[in-house]
């Protein structure tokens, strides 16, 4: 069958970073059942609409197009599908990602779709194109959701997620513009301009976040380390990254499983720096020491928060002695440390408020917040839905205007929404300028990275006696 997989924009407000890996590893299982796989990446290509429509006007007719993504991609999916279907009239249109798995009766009622691939979908497509060159009747696969011919929508029994990861063939990275997803290296903070590619060494989290939609579902499953190297080993042959990210929610859970794929990285002689995320309850000096030595230059920390009362709230399972010592640790043992902080939890106020930014400035962290975001599917949405329906007055009209957290979407706490707006900036400003100021480190990375005319802007704004706002002054 001829196949059209489409990835939408994502961040439009950043050059795109990230290869959609799932995607990726979805057109290469359709490439070995047989199938011609195209690929129209959106988002690596930045086409405008109307490019999108023109790239539809020339190709020929498929007999499945796929698309989909994250959730803060619903809005521009409602304006791509009926384009594709009257492109494709004869096409069986087929939806996945988070974008359906969290509410797949949505997307598949607004649209002209035909049926979305709930949860993981690498085993669901290829037995679903078999059944649609075959005539079988959908009812019998597991993990979909489609239409009958009077308009209705069935969801099948859920199918059992993938538990040999490494049975999964490498991703199709040569159908993606890989060129341009190494080249635009992720993380703000990072001092020297590479080229970096993204591993996925494991799928899930033990942890239960109230914020955090797991679409992989509960607990970890693990690539063995020899894969991920394999994997590794065949992107620097074919593309010659100069770094590589480890996208898991969470690589670091087991210490055995971090030292075996240190070691092989060392036994390979892969010697490009590469970077990871951990929880801070998780690292000790060792690991983090031993990762070092492995080629680690990076460790992203989801903080979240410096108020022990709000991280209870969000269920991170932490304290903040916890959060203090892996700054610590990882500074320590030579390591850049990433961190990200949420805005306007429940139950946020100036006292929490203030509790997060004496915390980063006291661990001399630059810290920019991001909102809180109740999306669908998570236990935070599940408990603010009341309040998001007042609002939005329905669950889609909140998903047409979900973005990516660094903009401000909803309000979950009792501040007015321009209080909130202004204390977040006010956090913002204090945080960076005191923890800028500080420390001398901090000053180098700051010019690296900006420049001396921004650099030296900031210093003359710290020579300058600056006026907090009263309701983030200590009392």
């Amino acid at each position: 069958m001829k196949v059209l997989l489409v990835n939408p924009p994502i961040r439009e407000n950043a050059p795109p970073q990230n290869v959609p890996i799932g995607l990726a590893i979805v057109a290469k299982v359709l490439l070995l059942a047989g199938h011609d796989v195209r690929v129209l990446d959106i988002n690596g290509e930045r086409l405008s609409k109307q490019q999108v429509l023109e790239r539809f006007d020339l190709n020929d007719e498929y007999d499945v197009v796929g698309a989909g993504g994250l959730i803060t991609t619903y809005k521009y999916l409602t304006w791509l599908i009926p384009e594709i279907r009257k492109r494709n009239p004869r096409s069986t249109i087929v939806l996945g990602g988070g974008v359906v798995t969290s509410s797949p009766r949505m997307l598949l009622g607004r649209t002209p779709a035909d049926i979305a691939v709930v949860r993981e979908g690498e085993e669901t497509i290829v037995e679903l194109l078999a059944a649609l060159r075959d005539n079988k009747p959908l009812k019998e696969i597991r993990g979909i959701a489609f239409k009958n011919q009077d308009g209705t929508i069935e969801v099948t029994q859920p199918r059992p997620l993938v538990e040999d990861l490494d049975a999964l063939p490498f991703p199709a990275y040569e159908l993606f513009p890989m060129k341009t997803y190494l080249a635009n290296v992720c993380h703000a903070d990072s001092i020297n301009k590479r080229t970096e590619v993204d591993l996925i060494a494991a799928r899930g989290c033990p942890y239960s976040c109230r914020y955090c939609y797991h679409i992989f579902g509960r607990g970890v499953r693990y690539r063995s380390p020899e894969n991920v190297i394999a994997e590794l080993q065949y992107l620097i042959e074919r593309y010659s990254p100069e770094s590589f990210l480890l996208l898991d929610e969470l690589f670091i859970t087991k210490k055995k499983r971090v030292k075996a794929f240190c070691d092989l990285l060392r036994e390979a002689r892969i010697d490009i720096p590469w970077s990871c995320y951990a929880r801070v309850n998780v690292v000790d000096d060792e690991m983090l020491r031993t990762m070092k030595s492995a080629g680690c230059y990076r460790v992203g920390y989801g903080i979240e928060s410096g108020s022990q009362r709000i991280l209870d709230n969000m269920g991170k399972r932490v304290k903040i002695e916890q959060a203090e010592r892996a700054i610590r640790l990882t500074r320590r043992a030579g390591l850049q440390c990433g961190m990200t902080f949420m805005f306007g939890y429940p139950g946020e106020n100036l006292e929490t408020i203030r509790e997060t930014v004496d915390f980063c400035k006291r661990n001399l962290v630059q810290a920019t917040f991001f909102y809180t975001t109740p999306y669908p599917g998570t236990e935070l949405y599940n408990e603010c839905e009341d309040m998001v329906l007042d609002v939005f007055g329905s669950e889609e009209k909140f998903v047409e205007v979900l973005g990516d957290a660094a903009q401000f979407t909803v309000n979950l706490t009792e501040f007015p929404d321009e209080e909130l707006i202004r204390l977040k900036t006010e956090a913002e400003a204090e945080v960076r300028s005191r923890s800028l100021w500080r420390s001398p480190l901090m000053l180098l990375r700051y010019y690296q990275h900006f420049g001396p005319a921004r650099t030296t802007g900031r210093i003359i704004s710290r020579l300058i006696p600056r006026r907090h706002s009263p309701s983030l002054v200590r009392r």
